[in-house]
This record gives C-alpha cells, structure tokens and sequence, in this order.
C-alpha cells in the first residue's frame, strides 16, 4: 500500500496534502519603496525653508545691528551686499565696507571687499577674509593712514550685545602715512577674549604677537621710509599675553575720557607677559599697572633684559627708545639683579610706581607726573 492510499490521519504531519495550493508570496505595495525618497525629499524641502528663513533673520539683524551702531556714532555701510552659501553655510560679501565714527573729530575706514562665513550650526562664530588696502582717514586734519596685507583675516564669536571672542590675523601687514611706512611686519595677530567667569565687559584677555616688524618710528620722529633706516633694517619680534579689568563700554571717546573712565572703574592690566627681542637681545616684562586718582602710575613691572648690548642699539635704530639708551647698555648689563629668562641669564629690574613716585626696587629714583 502507498502512501497515498493511507487515511490522511495516518500521514506524516510534514507530509503536504496532494490537493492543497502553495499560498502566492505577498509582495509590498509599491509606495513602500518610494517612502525614502520620499523623506528625503520632505526633509531638503523643509531645510531649504529653514535656511532661507534664517538666511532673511540674518539680514535683518544685520540691518539693526547697524542702526544700533549708527546710535552710537558708528555709521557702517557696505555696498552690494549679499547673502549666499547655501545649504551648509552662511556667506556674506559685500563692496566698500566703512565706518565712519563720530566723537571729537571725525574718522572714516574704508577697505575695499569683505567675504564672512559662518556654519549654519554656529551662526554666531563669524569667519571674515578682508581685501586690502583700507584707510582711515581724520576729517579735521586730513591725515590718511594706509594699511595693506597679503592676507587678513578676522573672526568673532558672540552676541550684538556681547562679543566673546575676537582674532586678527595678517600676513605681510604694512602701515604708511604721506608715503612712508611707519610698521611693516611679516606676521601679525591679536586675540581678544572676555575673562572667564566675568559676566559683563568689563575684563578682557589680550594676546598680541608681532613677527619680523621693521620700519617702526614711534617716538614721534620721522618714519623709517623716509630717513632710510629701514634699508636692511634688524626686524623686531614682538609678544603680549595680558588682561584688562574695569574696561569701560565700546563707546566713541577721546583717549584722555576713556582713560578717566578706565581709572574710575579701578581698572588695572595685568602683564602676564610681554617681551621683544631683537639682534640676539631680549627684553622681557611682568607685573601689574594701573592708575591713582592723579591719573600716576601705579604699581610695579619687572624688566629683564638678555644681552642688552645687542637689543638697546637695535631699538633704538627701530624708533622704540630713545637714541641716548643704546649707550647705556653696558651699564644695564652691570646694575640689574642677576635673574633668567628661558633659561639664559638676563639682569632684572623691579619697579615700583607709588604715590607719584618711581623707585628701582628700594632705590628711589625720582617723580612721575600724570600720564595725561
């Protein structure tokens, strides 16, 4: 007897039943397939709206950021602006930036095309490239100052009513006034931040470094350019790391106001470090100075300084000091505390400035009159 003439009872369970159809395998419903595209079209839809929402949101802030500034005597203006960097980034460019700033007389800087950046997942850190050259310009004397770069860059992280974070950054800078360069430096860059733990404006850390600077005459005699010295001129390398307390608001002022209202505020700077070397020479500084209700010197910087005989000459030639210290060179060398910097011996001179008076550590070395 076959299997198949046994009573189905007796089959195996596993055993198909000759009669019975295999069930067709279901298949999925063609809008299944699309879902993703789908999503994916739906999601670049909602994102395109949402960049240009927030591309037009930047655009009016911009807008009154700029009255807010023009309150306050800054009158920005850039020409053929435009927003684009669409659909990762924010790109601003635009033709012509100025400002022109009130106060006592008139100032106005100009440059010639800026481009700014900023990541759509952190619109308030701003990358900017700026194309040279710029000017600034006094109204009242007519006085142009040139300033020109290779590369110039600049950022900043905030808020309009708070700037966190600020850096410059420029390759080849040069400065000139009537012709004559006054600062030309192969590398530049300044940083600027709000102390942490300060809740206000009021306290700033300042980090400055200047690489391969020449034609410098800032003791108010005539630019390098014009008598020469800059020809084959020993280059000067410069470094700041301090911070500033009681800095008073962003608001146009004279110097003479703004320091009044820096002293006001108690205000002090803080020298972590400052240092400039030169011709095998270094001179480095530390301490903290403020000013008294006189508006005199207060407090004390150590000054130490590394083979003065080579530094003094080249500063002076540079326009820093006055000619007549180049001669007392030797001198420095012999009268200093025995101190290092970085290791090599240097001769270190601590002076303090109290009650109008300016003494090298307890040696009094005469009066101070106020800074101004």
């Amino acid at each position: 007897m076959s299997l198949s003439d046994m009573p189905p009872e007796f089959r195996h369970a596993d055993e198909p039943d000759a009669g019975a159809e295999t069930p067709a395998p279901r298949r999925r419903p063609a809008w299944w397939v699309a879902l993703p595209a789908l999503a994916l079209v739906v999601a670049g839809l909602g994102w395109t709206a949402a960049w240009y929402y927030a591309a037009g949101r930047a655009e009016r802030e911009i807008d009154s950021w700029m009255a807010a500034e023009g309150a306050r005597g800054r009158s920005w203006s850039c020409d053929n602006r435009r927003i684009g960097g669409y659909p990762f980034r924010f790109e601003l460019s635009c033709d012509a930036p100025s400002v022109v700033i009130q106060g006592p007389t008139q100032w106005t800087w100009k440059a010639d095309r800026v481009h700014a950046v900023a990541q759509v997942w952190n619109p308030r850190h701003i990358i900017a490239e700026f194309r040279g050259p710029a000017t600034l310009s006094e109204a009242a004397s007519g006085r142009t100052i040139t300033a020109g770069w290779s590369l110039l860059q600049v950022s900043g992280a905030g808020t309009a009513e708070r700037l966190d974070r600020f850096s410059l950054a420029a390759n080849d800078y040069t400065l000139a006034e009537g012709g004559a360069t006054i600062l030309s430096a192969r590398h530049l860059e300044l940083h600027l931040r709000q102390h942490p733990g300060e809740a206000t404006n009021a306290a700033l850390d300042i980090a400055m470094e200047v690489d391969d600077a020449t034609g410098m005459a800032l003791m108010g005699g005539a630019p390098a350019a014009a008598t020469g010295v800059a020809t084959g001129a020993t280059p000067v390398d410069a470094l700041l790391q301090a911070t500033v307390t009681g800095v008073p608001g962003i608001t146009v002022l004279p110097l003479e106001a703004r320091l009044a209202r820096w002293q006001a505020n108690g205000g002090r700077v803080k020298i972590e470090e400052a240092r400039i070397s030169a011709g095998g020479g270094m001179m480095a500084a530390s301490g903290e100075l403020g000013l008294d209700p006189q508006r005199r010197l207060d407090g004390n910087v150590t000054v130490s300084v590394v083979e003065a005989g080579k530094l003094l000459p080249v500063l002076a030639t540079a326009g820093l000091m006055p000619d007549f210290m180049a001669g007392l060179a030797p001198m420095l060398g012999a009268a200093g505390m025995p101190s290092q910097v970085d290791g090599v011996n240097a001769s270190a001179f601590p002076f303090v400035f109290r009650n109008g008076r300016v003494a090298l550590g307890i040696l009094p070395l005469g009066k101070i009159g106020p800074v101004f």
